[in-house]
């Protein structure tokens, strides 16, 4: 299954179409964690990572559990956005023009996707509690109370 995900002439439309057929006729685990995966990453994450959303959401209506190393090519995500469009997060400061930045509508935009992502992902069962490493992030830029309030919301 990590083959057809990782294959990069595979479209994401076929590659859902292989996953689903190897799920519901083959009866593979969707929470299979190949042996070469020392980090434990699934096939969630190799989809996320391949740009494959089709893929992605049917893992997810097929019942994936998401992990803790989603939440962690996130937080990832959010540096290197805050590096390509400032001059990022440096010694635990955020740079004056990185405090500028996330007032941006190019930051919301990119804040706002990344929430309605992570929503998905505690919908379908992912601990809030993984969302630590993002959190300390945001609060060095002064931004963390939206994912403070999505995460408590969910915790209820």
């Amino acid at each position: 299954m990590f083959a057809v995900v990782f294959d990069k002439n595979t479209t994401d439309e076929n590659t859902a179409k292989c996953i689903e057929y190897y799920i519901d006729e083959l009866g593979c685990d969707t929470n299979i964690v190949p042996s070469f995966a020392n980090d434990g990453s699934n096939l969630l994450d190799a989809a996320y990572e391949n740009n494959k959303t089709k893929t992605f959401d049917l893992l997810l209506n097929k019942g994936i559990t998401p992990d803790k190393w989603l939440t962690a090519i996130i937080a990832t995500e959010f540096l290197v956005f805050f590096r390509e469009n400032s001059d990022g997060i440096k010694d635990k400061k955020a740079s004056p023009e990185l405090l500028e930045f996330i007032k941006t509508p190019k930051y919301k935009e990119f804040k706002e996707e990344k929430f309605k992502l992570i929503k998905k992902l505690l919908d379908h069962g992912q601990d809030p509690y993984y969302y630590g490493y993002l959190r300390v992030i945001l609060k060095i830029v002064g931004d963390e109370k939206d994912l403070d309030k999505l995460l408590e919301s969910e915790k209820r």
